[in-house]
């Protein structure tokens, strides 16, 4: 087990100030929680002193309302502090050891777990996603329900000084890409991009992280190749179990102009 401080890089201070802000989905959320409280702040001062049953229906939902947005604007307050703070102290640690196990913590983040026991409990960013269900290049934080890790693999950990995995890579797993033309297959799935390239990532299947679900249109699954994280949400349904340790071939179609890039199809090598 090695471990050492260094400079954060440009990509350090862009994932921290990107974690800092509310944007996409996470900030329309927040704004309608917080108009609705407004609406029912309002309904509870307005006299209508003859529905006394009405009034507190009302003042219990505007309670529960309040609730909910004091505690999701902490958590903006809080994450936007941790990256001010981090960015304000400049440096990073680097921690390479044997992994044991990678499992959630059970306060939003994850443990990563050496062989000799020692615990490494840092926040997790994902990578945003649009409501079309696309991968962004944005980074928002992650509150993970469950997590899973290759063991035995030696893993370097890059750490802010308030505990944010700016990365994780894998030395002896790593991920290879290079790009391809679409076939008809991809063409059949992606109509109006039939001029364009996709990237085929080749590697291990190293982590799988399970973010706590808020809706119900499907799970959201994160894996991790080499030292990025992909937003596991193929077009075309995947055929293999994801598990720790399995080899795959990851077909995307990156985004141009700002757009966001598209998960093809996930197949074991």
């Amino acid at each position: 087990m090695t471990r050492q401080e260094t400079q954060l890089t440009d990509r350090d201070i862009q994932l921290l100030k990107s974690l800092g802000k509310v944007k996409g989905r996470r900030l329309r959320l927040l704004l309608f929680f917080t108009l609705v409280t407004l609406v029912f702040g309002l309904l509870l001062i307005m006299p209508l002193q003859e529905a006394a049953g009405f009034t507190i229906g009302v003042g219990l939902i505007f309670l529960l309302m309040f609730s909910l947005c004091y505690f999701m604007w902490r958590g903006v307050w809080l994450m936007r502090r941790r990256s001010e703070r981090s960015i304000a102290n400049g440096k990073k640690g680097i921690i390479e050891m044997p992994l044991k196990t990678l499992q959630a913590n059970g306060r939003g983040g994850v443990d990563y777990v050496a062989d000799n026991g020692e615990v490494y409990r840092v926040a997790v960013p994902l990578p945003g996603v649009s409501v079309l269900g696309k991968q962004l290049p944005s980074w928002y934080p992650g509150v993970i329900e469950r997590a899973a890790g290759i063991t035995g693999e030696r893993v370097q950990l890059h750490i802010s000084v308030t505990g944010v995995l700016l990365q994780a890579t894998y030395p002896d797993a790593p991920a290879v890409s290079a790009p391809a033309v679409l076939t008809e297959t991809d063409k059949h799935l992606v109509h109006q991009y039939r001029d364009r390239e996709k990237t085929i990532v080749i590697g291990k299947i190293t982590e799988i992280l399970y973010p706590l679900q808020r809706r119900k249109s499907g799970p959201e699954t994160y894996i991790r190749l080499g030292d990025t994280l992909y937003l596991l949400k193929p077009l075309r349904q995947t055929e293999h179990p994801v598990t720790p340790g399995l080899e795959v071939h990851l077909h995307v179609l990156p985004g141009k102009n700002g757009e966001a890039d598209q998960l093809l199809y996930l197949l074991g090598a």
